[in-house]
């Protein structure tokens, strides 16, 4: 991961302006390079992540070790907010059906552009899903919001990667200065 840093005034980057670049970027290019975007001080460092690993506790590990490398780099302190954006597939839940598939071989998946973040100081969490929609020459046309179940509290988001990222800058952070 390459960051570049952009120093920015008192106003921090909201949820809305990431989702409106991401969009742009999608619509542009028709994909989206797993992006991590820090907010630290007064400045924003944003680095794409060229390769996921396969599988989910690979991609856990390797959020881990950027969160400690972005904190032992020295570049990243006063971590105020972490937004992720990537790629990835979704499948529905079909009513009283466990799952036969993993979303990526779900013949009825959905591919989904995935936006998560997280409010260090608030433990604010947040994740929005935007279904992409594909013309027949495969250019990305649209992008439909996923609304979630209105049951669920914003409290409830789960978003592992992010945790594990964090996880891993809070720890390299305090080993750094204890």
């Amino acid at each position: 991961m390459m960051p570049e840093q952009e120093h920015r005034g008192q106003d921090p980057i909201s949820l809305e302006e990431v989702i409106s670049n991401a969009k742009e970027i999608m619509l542009r290019d028709g994909q989206h390079v797993p992006t991590l975007i820090m907010e630290a001080g007064n400045n924003l460092i944003v680095g794409q992540i060229p390769y996921m690993p396969a599988t989910h506790e690979k991609r856990m590990d390797l959020m881990q070790f950027l969160g400690e490398s972005a904190a032992e780099s020295g570049r990243v302190n006063q971590l105020r907010q972490v937004f992720m954006v990537s790629e990835g597939w979704m499948s529905m839940a079909k009513e009283n059906k466990q799952a036969e598939f993993r979303p990526s071989q779900d013949p009825e998946r959905k591919e989904v552009l995935i936006i998560s973040s997280i409010q260090i100081k608030e433990h604010n969490k947040q994740l929005k899903l935007f279904e992409i929609l594909r013309d027949s020459d495969e250019q990305v046309v649209d992008l439909k919001e996923i609304i979630p179940d209105q049951g669920k509290k914003e409290d409830l988001v789960e978003i592992p990667l992010l945790d594990a990222f964090v996880q891993g800058f809070q720890l390299a952070f305090r080993t750094k200065f204890n």
